[in-house]
C-alpha cells in the first residue's frame, strides 16, 4: 500500500507529460514560451531545498539532470555520449551507494571530491586521451547487422543494464526510495542523451524534476508525520486527525507494562524490538481502530464513529493478543534464548461530554493510570 502511494503520483505526473508533449504545439505561445523555463524553475526548488535540508543526494541528483539537459551551454555538447552516459552512470551509483552526509558539513567532503574527481577525470579523458573510449567500444562488440551503429558500446549497455537493474531490486525489497530516485535519474538522464528533440528534451527533464519534488516533500511529510521506529502515525498526525473529526469518537491509551524494568535489563536495542512487536499487533486491531504512537511506550488508538462501550471487545482482544505473542530475548548464538513475557494496560473514554480532544486524552490516560494501579495486563474505561 506504502508503494502504491509512492508510484501512482510519478505515473500520473509521467501520464501528464506525455499527454502535454503531443498537445504542446496546440498550446498558447506564451504557454509554449513560460513552459520552457519549468526545468530552470524546478532545478533550482530542488537545488535550494536540498540546501535548506542539507541532503547532498537530492542536490546531486538535481544537478546532473540540469546539467545534462543544459550540456549546450556548459560547453559539453562536444562530449562523446557514451563518455555522458559513463559519467552519469556513475554519478547515479556513487550518489546511491555514499551514505548521506549532509550536503554542507565536513563528514560530506569525501563525497563531494569524489565527484569532482569522477567529473573531472571524464572531460580530461576527452581532451586529452581521447583513444580510450574507442579501446573500450571495441571490448565487446555487436553483431553485425543487429543493432544501429549509433547505439551504446555492449560494454556501456552491460552496466547500465546491472545498474537499473541493481536500483529496481532494491527499491522494490527493500523499499529504498533513494534507489527509485537513483532510477528516475537514471533513466531521465537516457532519455535526455538520446534525442536531439528540444521539446521532448524539455518534457522529460521537467517530469524527473516533478517526480523528484514530489519525493522530496513526500520524504518531508513523513519525517513529519510517521515515526521511524514504529512505523506507525506520530503525535503530529494524532493531533490533526483529532482536530478535524466529525461526530463522536473513543480513544484508547496504551502503554506497554513494565518497559523501563524492561530496557533496563535487556537493553534499548531489545527495547525498540519490543516496541515495534507491539506497533505491529496495534496496527492490526479490528473494529476499525487507527494507531498512532504517542511517544514513549505509548500509543493511542482511534475509532471514529464509535462509543467506548463499542469497542470494548477489540482492545480486550488487542490485549490477549500481545500477551500470547512470544517475545524472544538473547538471541545471539553465544547465548541461551530466554522467552519473556510482554503485556500491555489500556485506558479507554470517548469524546461524549468532552469539550476538546485534550480532555478526552486526559480522560484515557487516567483511565489507564487506574488500569496500571489494579494490576495492569488489562483494560479500563472511564467516562
Amino acid at each position: 500500500m506504502q508503494l502504491l502511494k509512492l508510484t501512482l503520483p510519478v505515473f500520473f505526473i509521467i501520464g501528464l507529460s506525455v499527454i502535454g508533449y503531443f498537445y504542446h504545439a496546440h498550446w498558447p505561445p506564451m504557454a509554449q514560451q513560460m513552459f520552457g523555463f519549468l526545468p530552470h524553475f524546478l532545478a533550482l526548488t530542488l537545488l535550494a531545498l536540498s540546501i535548506y535540508f542539507n541532503t547532498a543526494r537530492l542536490f546531486y541528483q538535481a544537478a546532473l539532470v540540469l546539467v545534462v539537459w543544459a550540456a549546450g551551454w556548459l560547453g559539453w555538447a562536444g562530449l562523446p555520449h557514451e563518455l555522458m552516459w559513463l559519467l552519469a552512470a556513475a554519478v547515479v551509483l556513487v550518489v546511491w551507494l555514499l551514505p548521506e552526509r549532509g550536503l554542507i558539513s565536513w563528514a560530506a567532503w569525501p563525497s563531494h571530491t569524489l565527484l569532482l574527481i569522477l567529473v573531472g577525470l571524464a572531460v580530461g579523458l576527452a581532451s586529452r586521451k581521447p583513444d580510450w573510449l574507442a579501446w573500450w567500444q571495441t571490448l565487446l562488440t555487436w553483431p553485425e547487422g543487429l543493432v544501429d551503429d549509433g547505439l551504446l558500446a555492449p560494454t556501456t549497455a552491460g552496466l547500465l543494464l546491472l545498474l537499473a537493474t541493481a536500483l529496481i531490486i532494491s527499491g522494490w525489497r527493500q523499499r529504498d526510495h533513494h534507489a527509485l530516485n537513483s532510477l528516475l535519474s537514471l533513466l531521465a538522464v537516457g532519455s535526455l542523451l538520446s534525442s536531439d528533440q528540444t521539446v521532448l528534451r524539455l518534457f522529460v527533464a521537467s517530469a524527473f524534476l516533478l517526480v523528484l519534488l514530489f519525493n522530496a516533500l513526500h520524504r518531508t511529510w513523513h519525517l513529519a508525520y510517521v515515526d521511524e521506529l514504529t512505523a506507525l502515525p506520530g503525535r503530529r498526525a494524532l493531533e490533526e486527525r483529532l482536530q478535524r473529526a466529525l461526530g463522536i469518537y473513543a480513544l484508547a491509551m496504551v502503554d506497554v507494562d513494565h518497559f523501563k524494568q524492561f530496557n533496563d535489563t535487556y537493553g534499548h536495542d531489545v527495547g525498540d524490538d519490543v516496541l515495534r512487536m507491539i506497533a505491529a499487533k496495534i496496527g492490526q486491531v479490528s473494529g476499525g481502530g487507527l494507531a498512532y504512537r504517542y511517544g514513549g511506550e505509548e500509543f493511542t488508538i482511534v475509532f471514529p464513529n464509535h462509543g467506548a462501550d463499542e469497542i470494548k471487545s477489540h482492545l480486550q482482544d488487542l490485549i490477549q493478543a500481545v500477551a500470547n505473542t512470544p517475545f524472544v530475548v538473547n538471541r545471539r548464538r553465544s547465548q541461551k534464548p530466554q522467552e519473556v513475557l510482554v503485556t500491555i494496560s489500556i485506558g479507554v473514554t470517548d469524546s461524549i461530554g468532552k469539550g476538546d480532544a485534550a480532555s478526552t486524552i486526559k480522560t484515557a490516560d487516567q483511565a489507564l493510570y487506574t488500569a496500571k494501579k489494579k494490576g495492569r495486563n488489562r483494560l479500563q474505561m472511564k467516562r
